[in-house]
């Protein structure tokens, strides 16, 4: 198989598909990334717990909103690469998000961002993502 390295090749490969039912789920993923956020808001508003622990659920919220971003256009993932290359090609390429959060999503991924600039970068997602999807 050719190296996945654009929303094309993830087309063609088995990694991202259609999925006609994938719009039904983004109420539940929504909900997650509230959910998410706001636990990651009141660690780090309290003081309490591991920072990393506000990172990581920084992350799964961003995650959640990239899902929902990609589930909305009718597509489906197995892998998280190819979940990035599809909300770049649908979302940052025309312009309707800044690819600086997929860059912050993915340092929060491996935890390098500080806890406040994750719960910064995961409330400006999640605002910019409730409004691509008009909710």
């Amino acid at each position: 198989m050719a190296i996945i390295n654009t929303f094309q090749k993830c087309l063609e490969s088995p990694y991202l598909f259609e999925d006609k039912e994938a719009p039904a789920r983004i109420v539940e993923l929504l909900a997650k990334a509230g959910d998410r956020l706001e636990a990651a808001v009141n660690l780090h508003t309290t003081g309490q717990g591991d920072p990393a622990d506000i990172v990581f659920l920084s992350y799964e919220a961003m995650f959640c909103c990239l899902r929902a971003l990609v589930y909305a256009k009718g597509y489906r993932e197995f892998g998280l690469r190819c979940l990035l290359l599809a909300c770049e090609g649908l979302y940052v390429r025309t312009g309707q998000l800044d690819a600086e959060l997929l860059r912050k999503f993915e340092l929060a991924q491996r935890l390098k961002l500080a806890p406040a600039e994750a719960v910064e970068t995961c409330s400006t997602f999640v605002k910019r993502t409730l409004e691509l999807l008009g909710q």
